[in-house]
Parts: C-alpha cells; structure tokens; sequence
C-alpha cells in the first residue's frame, strides 16, 4: 500500500493581513455609503459650479468673496423652497387627501366598474379609512418627521461641502494626485480635464431638463384644472432626474389624478406628458448636453440598472456621468491593453454622424457595392 503525500498548505501573515484589511475596507465602504453619496453629489456640484466661481474671479473677485457669492445664492433658493413651495404643496396635498373619497368615486364611475384593478385600489382605500388610528398616525407623523430633519440635515451638509470643495478643491485636488507616481500625473490631469467637462455637461443639462419639466407638468395640470398641480410638478421634477423610469413615475399619479376631474383631462395629461418627454429625448437633451453626454439608450439603460441595483436610486442617477466618462478612461488608460482597432472602431461609433455604414465597417459586413 502506498503511503499517501501529505500536503501542508502554508499562508504567510502578510497574505492573512491584506485579506483582512481588504474585508475591513469593504465594511466601512459599505457602513459609510451614505456619507460617500453625499460627497460624490458635492464633487458633482463644485465641478458644476466651479465655471461660476472662475468667471467671478476672473472679473476681479476675490475667490473667497466669489464663492460666498454662490453660497448665498444656493441658500436663498434652498430658503425659497423652504418657504414657498413647500407649504403651498403640504397644503395642497392636504386638501387633495380631504377630497381623496370624492376623487375615488369619480374616478370608479369614469373607469369600467368591473374593472379587477378599480375594485382592488377601492378595497385598498376601504380598508385604509376603516383602520385609521390616530396613535398610528402620530407614531408616523414622528418617523416622517425624523426622515425630513435627516434630509434637511444631508442638503445642508451637500451645501456645506461644496462651498468648501470649491475653495479648497484645487488644494485637495493636488493633495490627492501626490500620491500618484509622476509619470502618471499628466495623464491624470488629461483624465480629470476631460471628465470635468462630461459632469458639468451631465450637471448643467440635468438642471435645465428637470426644471424645464416641472414648468411644463404645472403649467399643463393648471389648464387641465387638475387639483394638486405642484406637488406633482414637484415629482415631475425629482423624477425627472432618474432615466427612463423616471417618465412612469411622474406620468402615474398625474394621469390618475387627472381622472378626478374628467377622462378626457386624463387623456390629455397622458398625451402632455408623453409629448414633453419626445420633446427633452429628441430636441432639448441633444443641445443641452452636447457632445460629452452622447449614450445609447441601451448604455443608459444597463447603467441605470446596475447603479439602481448596487446603490438605489442615487446609483441610477449617478451612474450616467460615469458611464458616460468610460471613453475618456478606454482612450488614455486602457489604450495599450486594447488592440488599435478597438480605439479606432469605438471612437467611430461614438462619433455624432456614425450610421448604419459606419457599424457595417466596424462588424466587417461592408461591400464595395454598398447595400
């Protein structure tokens, strides 16, 4: 009989130590993400902001007084906020949650009365009138209250940050490409130069595009007579700024609602909100956003999903500008571990006049007849 090798598996201390450290660094990764979005939507804003602050300084502004210029800006739209529309749409929404019962029968009578999903939200609304408590409802008035002095918490230290990074960033900045080797750091500075422009170009059409959207969603349910008009012009805008999904989730409750007033203002919220978004897809997006933002609805699409899976909706929301930074990172990082044709051929197809000729060359499909 054979003896058997034994086998003696030796790990050095050093391997242990950096799977350790690598665990522990995932940890606090994920223990700190919220902190982590919040930086990454003030870097957002500073680099967004950063043109503003140049063009102050540049006019003779010191660069202390520029960006408190633009703090004071940022806190008085955050107090117009505060101040005006929020009570105005609380009220609102209180008066559309007093007219709730009313909007429910017009809404069954308009609608098919054999309809299953009409029959559901009605027991759906049934059964939240019959088991109304008003301990309950302090107990959530309380949660509600709590998660609204965190969000005010997280916008002012968004603020905060940002006024700092554009003060500071430039310092930090150089802090952070210290630690690169040298012969990276002009690389480094072209990846940052070019990546600049795709976030202001991503920031600057995503403010325009959002409020450009809530404008349209009030002006229409105004005409329309839609009751709570800027709460939703207020999800309009929010849910603007998501891709895609965002077009459901702002054109629901305002066809819903809608419903109270008459089928035919329903059809018509349906057709206004269907019509603005072919206006910002095929007219307003392409000038605003310019050349840096140039993605295909399939990229936009699979970045959405992954960045809402990992992050939520921040991640479906900040996943764009990065995605949209990818060629920049293929062109000056990646370019030596990629064959030259890949370089070419992607840059081809990303170019604004590419057409079915251009990915016909690429796939090795073109003849010398043509088609």
């Amino acid at each position: 009989m054979v003896e058997s090798e034994r086998i003696e598996l030796h790990i050095p201390f050093v391997t242990i130590l950096k799977i350790a450290l690598s665990l522990l660094l995932f940890a606090a990764i994920t223990r700190l993400l919220p902190v982590i979005i919040t930086l990454i939507v003030a870097v957002l804003l500073a680099v967004m902001l950063q043109p503003v602050a140049d063009w102050l300084v540049a006019r003779g502004a010191r660069r202390g007084l520029a960006v408190g210029a633009i703090g004071f800006v940022l806190v008085a739209l955050l107090v117009m906020i505060f101040a005006v529309i929020v009570p105005v749409t609380a009220a609102q929404v209180s008066q559309f949650m007093k007219n709730l019962p009313a909007i429910q029968a017009q809404v069954s009578k308009a609608l098919p009365g054999e309809s299953s999903v009409i029959r559901a939200l009605a027991a759906r609304l049934d059964d939240f009138k019959t088991s109304f408590d008003l301990q309950a409802w302090m107990r959530r008035g309380l949660t509600v209250g709590v998660y609204a002095l965190e969000a005010v918490t997280a916008v002012l230290l968004v603020l905060v940050l940002t006024i700092y990074f554009l003060l500071e960033g430039r310092d930090f900045y150089a802090w952070l490409v210290s630690y690169v080797p040298r012969r990276f750091r002009n690389r480094v500075a072209e990846t940052a130069a070019e990546a600049s422009n795709v976030v202001m170009a991503y920031m600057r059409g995503q403010v325009i595009t959002s409020a450009l959207c809530g404008i349209w969603v009030y002006a229409m349910l105004m005409l329309l007579h839609v009751p709570a008009a800027l709460p939703l012009a207020v999800v309009a805008t929010l849910a603007d700024i998501i891709p895609v999904v965002g077009t459901i989730i702002m054109t629901l409750p305002g066809v819903l609602v809608a419903f109270s007033v008459s089928p035919l203002a329903a059809f018509e919220a349906l057709v206004g909100y269907l019509l603005y978004h072919l206006i910002e897809n095929y007219v307003v997006i392409p000038r605003v956003y310019g050349k840096q933002m140039r993605l295909s609805t399939i990229g936009v699409l699979l970045s959405v999903t992954i960045g809402g899976s990992l992050l939520g909706i921040a991640g479906a929301v900040l996943a764009l500008p990065f995605v949209a930074a990818y060629p920049i990172i293929e062109r000056l990082w990646l370019g030596s571990y990629l064959a030259p044709e890949t370089i070419e051929d992607h840059a081809a197809l990303h170019d604004e006049n590419a057409d079915s000729e251009t990915t016909d060359e690429v796939l090795g499909t073109t003849t010398e007849g043509g088609h």
